[in-house]
């Protein structure tokens, strides 16, 4: 189980928040007609629009088909650069995580392992192929797979303009298996985008190849010094088993001086 929830830990990387004036997504606002274009351009430009630093703490917990387990974090991240995680359970730190660009840290303090290495080792063990900047995404709330799309697909919902690498009506075949795209497309990313602040309020990655598919949603953003600041989580990964990760926020900092402690025992086993 710790294994379990140590790796939807380092997709779902929590949320954070505060306890200033909450934005909550679920307001429903009329949906417009904007162009295409003009709408991934305020996407992206939110997308852009982060502090330099956060810092936050988490309750979170995780159920799979089985189990539910609550746990805490501390998070750290330095945008770019660093995402460090603690993980708590019963005032007892269990993991602990640490992320940059081109290195995936962590370490069990339970069944006294650790790992060191690139990202593949968490692609084999989920199914999804994730990267440093992806997890770093998700943190941020951002918009998914935007960059990638050759053609993006725009519709609207009641209260959404959804942008996505296929339309709409194509999705529900295609995860039934009953349209085949060509090996030339290998992930489905749809992005659900507020017509009134163009912040995305879900996503879903569906792997063609494998059926697995991950959504995730932003249910709330707090305004902190003229930053949308994600308040509130959800995620789901569907992989045969599915779980799912929800977490309540605190103690948000922006833009102050972070460090990443993380000690290795020499009595644990490394993880190859």
């Amino acid at each position: 189980m710790l294994r379990t929830f140590v790796y939807m830990m380092i997709v779902a990387l929590i949320g954070f928040a505060g306890c200033k004036s909450v934005e909550k997504s679920s307001d429903v606002v009329e949906v417009g007609n904007k162009k295409t274009n003009y709408i991934v351009e305020q996407v992206q430009l939110n997308d852009s629009k982060h502090p330099k630093t956060l810092s936050f703490k988490a309750n979170s917990e995780l159920k799979t088909e089985d189990k539910s387990t609550s746990f805490k974090a501390t998070v750290r991240v330095t945008v770019d650069s660093a995402i460090w995680i603690s993980i708590t359970a019963y005032s007892y730190e269990v993991a602990r995580i640490l992320a940059t660009p081109d290195t995936l840290k962590f370490v069990s303090r339970t069944e006294k392992n650790y790992y060191i290495g690139g990202y593949a080792y968490l692609t084999s063990k989920l199914g999804v192929d994730f990267s440093f900047y992806d997890l770093q995404s998700l943190l941020l709330a951002n918009s998914f797979g935007l960059d990638e799309i050759e053609d993006i697909r725009r519709s609207n919902s009641k209260r959404s303009y959804v942008l996505s690498s296929v339309k709409q009506g194509e999705l529900k075949r295609i995860e039934q298996g009953k349209v085949d795209l060509g090996k030339e497309i290998e992930m489905v990313f749809t992005n659900w985008i507020n017509p009134k602040t163009y912040q995305v309020e879900m996503i879903e990655i569906l792997d063609l190849s494998t059926q697995k598919k991950a959504s995730i949603q932003y249910s709330s953003f707090e305004n902190i010094d003229d930053y949308m600041i994600l308040s509130a989580f959800k995620m789901n990964i569907f992989t045969g088993k599915n779980s799912s990760i929800t977490s309540e926020f605190s103690k948000i900092e922006i833009n102050q001086a972070l460090n990443f402690p993380f000690k290795i025992s020499s009595k644990y086993e490394q993880i190859h």
